[in-house]
This record gives C-alpha cells, sequence and structure tokens, in this order.
C-alpha cells in the first residue's frame, strides 16, 4: 500500500519528486548504516565493557521491578551474550540495510532494537539509573538524555525508509550478512579473550597514571553576585565592596575533573600509601575482581612467571582476604596481595586474571589470561 502511494505521488510529482525521494534514501541509509557500524564495532572491541553495562542494568531491573527480580537476575550471567550478540546484530544490520537485503525486515529489526536502546536510555535518563549507557562504548561519553535523543533520531529515520522506494536485493547479498555475522562474533570473541584491539581506558598502555590522576586543567568559576539589587554573573569576584555574595559554580567541571578518580590500592591495617608507591620502579600487578569469578588455570604459569621475572610482583584483588589467601596457597603464589574496587579492577584490565606491568607510573604492557607473556617479554617491554 506504501508503495502504491509512493508511485502516485510520484507520478503526480514528476521525475524531480523520485530523484529526491531517492537522495532522501539514501542519505538516511548512510546515517543509519555509519552509526550502526560504528556503534557496534566500538563495542565488539570491548565486550566485556558491554557486559559489565548490561548486568548494571540488569541489577537495576532487578531491584526497581521486583515483581520480576527472579527473570533479571537469570539474565545477569547470560550478559556477554547478549553483549556480543547484539553488537554483532548492530553490524548485520547495517550491512544488510546497506546491500538491500530483505529490506522490510530489516527495517523492522532495525525498529525492535531501537525501541529496546530507547527504553534503557530514557530509564537511564528519566529515573538517574546508570547514567553512562555506553552506547558507544568508551569512545564517546553521551549524557542520558543526549542518548535517548539519538535513539528516537534513529527511529524516526528508520520509520521514513518505509514510505521510499526499495531496490532489488542483489544475488550476492545474503552471502554477505552470513560472512558479516561470522566476523563480527568472530570479533567479539577474540576481544573477549585477547583484550581490546583499542584501549580507550585511562589505564591504556602509554598512559601515565598519576598525570591521569590529576585535573586535566584548572577549575574555572563563574560567580553570582547582588549588585544594586540584581543578580549579577560574573567571571571574577568583583571589587565592589557594597556586592553582595550569591553563589558560585565550576562551568569546566566535567573539562577538568582527572581521568582517573578512584584509583586507590591497599592493605587492611597497613598505613602504607601503595596507590603512590606502585608509581615508583617498576611492578607487575596480577589483577582478580572475584577470585571466584577467574580462570584458575593461568595461576599456575603466573606463579612460575613470578620466580623469574626480576621486579617486584603483587596481586591485585577486590576479594576478602581468606579467599585471596587461599587461591595463593593453593597456587603457590609467593607474592604479596593488595586490595583495590572491584569496578576500579575490572577497568583496568578486562581479563581475569590479567597482567598490568607499571614503570615510574606508565603502563608498558597489559596480558589477558589467554595470553601470558614470560619474563623476557616483560623486561622488553619496560625498555620501549
Amino acid at each position: 500500500m506504501f508503495d502504491q502511494i509512493q508511485r502516485g505521488e510520484a507520478n503526480a510529482n514528476g521525475p524531480t519528486a523520485i530523484i529526491r525521494m531517492k537522495q532522501y534514501r539514501n542519505i538516511a541509509t548512510f546515517v543509519l548504516v555509519g552509526i550502526f557500524l560504528f556503534s557496534g564495532l566500538i563495542k565488539l572491541n570491548d565486550p566485556i565493557g558491554t557486559q559489565l553495562k548490561l548486568e548494571e542494568y540488569f541489577e537495576v531491573f532487578s531491584v526497581d521491578f521486583p515483581w520480576m527480580a527472579g527473570f533479571w537476575k537469570l539474565l545477569i550471567p547470560q550478559a556477554l551474550l547478549f553483549s556480543i550478540g547484539l553488537s554483532s546484530a548492530e553490524i548485520v544490520l547495517a550491512i544488510a540495510l546497506a546491500l538491500n537485503y530483505k529490506t522490510n525486515k530489516t527495517l523492522y529489526s532495525f525498529v525492535g532494537i531501537l525501541i529496546f536502546f530507547s527504553f534503557l536510555t530514557f530509564y537511564s535518563a528519566y529515573f538517574n539509573k546508570v547514567t553512562d549507557c555506553g552506547c558507544f562504548g568508551e569512545a564517546i561519553k553521551l549524557t542520558p538524555w543526549t542518548s535517548f535523543s539519538k535513539d528516537i533520531f534513529l527511529l524516526v529515520l528508520t520509520l521514513s525508509l518505509f514510505l521510499t522506494d526499495k531496490i532489488k536485493q542483489s544475488r550476492a547479498t545474503g552471502k554477505w550478512v552470513i560472512a558479516s555475522t561470522l566476523l563480527s562474533v568472530g570479533l567479539g570473541t577474540y576481544c573477549y579473550f585477547y583484550l581490546p584491539l583499542q584501549d580507550g581506558l585511562p589505564y591504556a598502555v602509554g598512559q601515565h597514571i598519576p598525570s591521569n590522576m590529576k585535573n586535566r586543567e584548572d577549575l574555572k568559576f563563574s560567580y553570582i553576585y547582588k549588585i544594586d539589587g540584581k543578580d549579577v554573573e560574573l567571571a571574577e569576584m568583583p571589587t565592589d565592596p557594597k556586592a553582595e555574595f550569591v553563589s558560585m559554580q565550576a562551568i569546566n567541571e566535567k573539562e577538568a575533573r582527572p581521568l582517573i578518580t578512584d584509583y586507590r590500592l591497599w592493605i587492611d591495617g597497613d598505613t602504607t600509601d601503595y596507590t603512590q608507591k606502585i608509581f615508583s620502579g617498576d611492578h607487575l600487578l596480577v589483577i582478580v575482581p572475584n577470585v571466584h569469578h577467574t580462570r584458575l588455570a593461568a595461576f599456575e604459569t603466573i606463579s612460575q612467571l613470578a620466580k623469574t621475572v626480576k621486579i617486584p610482583v603483587w596481586l591485585v584483588s577486590a576479594s576478602s582476604d581468606a579467599d585471596v589467601n587461599a587461591l595463593r596457597h593453593e597456587y603457590q603464589l609467593a607474592f604479596p596481595a593488595l586490595s583495590a574496587d572491584t569496578k576500579v579492577l575490572k577497568t583496568i584490565i578486562r581479563s581475569s586474571p590479567g597482567l598490568w606491568l607499571i614503570s615510574q607510573g606508565t603502563v608498558k604492557g597489559k596480558w589477558s589470561a589467554y595470553r601470558l607473556p614470560n619474563a623476557d617479554e616483560i623486561q622488553q617491554h619496560i625498555k620501549q
């Protein structure tokens, strides 16, 4: 029916209307394909980051919707599959739309996934929950309302494509869609096991952690003073003694805020500042956020590595001292342990266990549990 209406309008308005409609379709398709490809690739590059974000949503929903708490808690262990599946779907749908593969079904799939994302971003914005939706991973940070507006814009754009002419599918299109599916799932799986190809976190190789813990620029303030009975906003404090102070606020708080705000290492009952001590000299940190959710097979290799490497080795975990000591005893991890926040450790490296090499406060290397280095490789990274 839509095609008949469109053809009738096109015949009435002549070739110009047809050209304009094709131009609109091309532009709208380009925007949708570009954004979905970028979004999917960014998230597949860091599937654990998306997994953590989905887990956060499921945990919030289990509290806010107690009558469905069991359902949401059931989804938490499946968050990684959702992460790779949804991110791969974004890429596959973008490829399918670009190649005009089963256009109507593809557009309906776009509508479905955009409604799902719109619900998440609206919930985040309206109820101030999960304030970073992770729409573009760590590459681009959007406020919840900006994310919601973006999803609504894309939803309207998708719905508008139902009213345009459909281009016939090429015979080879189906093979490209299958190939894109396999490559997308393969990319997400690879990055899960061997760390992101592009690390955009402030703990990445080459980053100087002490610098990332400082303000990036000086704070600037705006001042509200009552002058002659009126509130006046000023860039500097006035010299007029009759001016009455009302309020002040930082105008560049987001730009000035440190990239790292919650990094801290400690030993219970010990007054030593291990956060700063790690920045002096060379250290190899074995990151284990939770000893009950880690690749135990890797600790045999780590135990041997600790005996041959010529720098201090520390285990860092958010688990209890009893659990950490049990792990150290079982795998003969003859090096000390520190404590840290779970979220910080999962941000430092997307692997458990994971190795994090620090030299004079600069990150020199990161290795996942599935690709551990030897002592010579660690020394080479320190010299780089």
